[in-house]
């Protein structure tokens, strides 16, 4: 290495404990990468990227080695692939870091009885940010198998037509708290609106007056005013309550709430926009907030999907990709999984 680099590894907890244990590690010569004295963004993802694969996040498992110039020279090759596997012996190492403070002090005991000095700080936002990335990246790849088994074809690369990434729509999806716009548009409004409309509702959930009283509180979120203030409205819409409670919740809708959410559309026809139409509203605040309660049923979710599908592909794969940001990428997985049996099963909520 340079005067103003200086080489460095990123291993596993298992793979110090046995540099510390043996005195030497066995790994590949290009998982060493050279890191500057002020380690840039893209040289850290080179390191951790070339890092054995871990629970993503656990910095109790991941350690950062940095070498003496002289390692290449002391490390012994590996007689199974002498032009890429190395032994370094212990001493070959100049620091070794952990990737933040909460991780010292788990790994600090061990590396004292070794008298070893294990720093901290030098690494750790880089590898918070990495982490960060990773995590998108993997929301985003879980979300597409899920669009994938409905043959939603959607480049969840691109931008969406009312300007917000995908990537904002999982994060919408995991925390209604995220504000993305200063203005929010109308995904935006409806995503972090979603807790609040179902427990508004929820005296509605086993019928099909669900469908308009989930469309009434939207146009309450989106607007701020009471979307019933007119009496003659307020009548219309309190009969249709009244005859729809008497019929039974099916996703494919029914005929005595369809009427009475075409009157509200067409009082405010603003509200609407985009992917976000009256039948959207009725299944992502539906699904996305069972997906969050971890009361979600694969069956419930397939015919969710397939009337959204019928309106609008669109419609049908924002409820996609909302539900698996809201599952998260573990259970959205064990979802896909259910989905492809002939039988699906209900989730494993179990993350442990």
């Amino acid at each position: 290495m340079t005067e103003s680099h200086v080489a460095a590894v990123a291993i596993t907890a298992s793979e110090w404990r046995a540099l510390l244990g043996y005195g030497e590690l066995r790994l590949a010569r290009r998982r060493v990468q050279p890191m500057s004295k002020a380690v840039s963004a893209k040289e850290s993802n080179r390191l951790f990227s070339w890092s054995p694969t871990t629970v993503l996040g656990d910095g109790n498992d991941l350690l950062v080695l940095e070498l003496v110039d002289e390692w290449a020279s002391q490390a012994r090759k590996h007689p199974a692939h002498s032009s890429e596997l190395v032994i370094i012996p212990l001493d070959a190492v100049r620091t070794h870091h952990c990737v933040g403070a909460p991780f010292h002090a788990y790994l600090s005991g061990e590396a004292e009885r070794e008298r070893i000095v294990l720093e901290h700080g030098r690494y750790d936002a880089l590898w918070a940010q990495w982490v960060a990335e990773q995590s998108d990246a993997h929301e985003l790849a879980t979300a597409q198998e899920l669009l994938n088994a409905f043959d939603l074809e959607v480049d969840l690369r691109r931008k969406r037509p009312d300007g917000y990434s995908w990537l904002d729509i999982t994060r919408l999806a995991k925390n209604s708290k995220v504000v993305v716009k200063v203005r929010p548009k109308h995904v935006e409004s409806l995503l972090r609106a979603v807790r609040r409309i179902s427990t508004a509702i929820a005296g509605t959930h086993d019928s099909a007056s669900f469908e308009i009283a989930a469309n009434i509180e939207w146009i309450a979120a989106r607007t701020g005013k009471d979307p019933l203030k007119k009496k003659a409205l307020r009548d219309q819409i309190d009969s249709a309550l009244e005859v729809a409670s008497q019929s039974a919740w099916s996703a494919k809708g029914s005929d005595s709430a369809t009427d009475a959410v075409k009157i509200l559309e067409a009082s405010h026809p603003k509200v609407y926009a985009g992917d976000v139409n009256p039948t959207a509203v009725i299944h992502v605040v539906r699904v996305v907030m069972a997906a969050k309660d971890r009361t979600l049923r694969p069956l419930d979710f397939v015919g969710s999907v397939h009337a959204l599908r019928n309106v609008s592909r669109e419609s049908a794969a924002l409820l996609c990709v909302a539900t698996s940001s809201a599952l998260g990428p573990l259970i959205s997985k064990r979802l896909i999984n259910s989905l492809q049996m002939v039988n699906p099963v209900d989730l494993d909520w179990e993350t442990n």
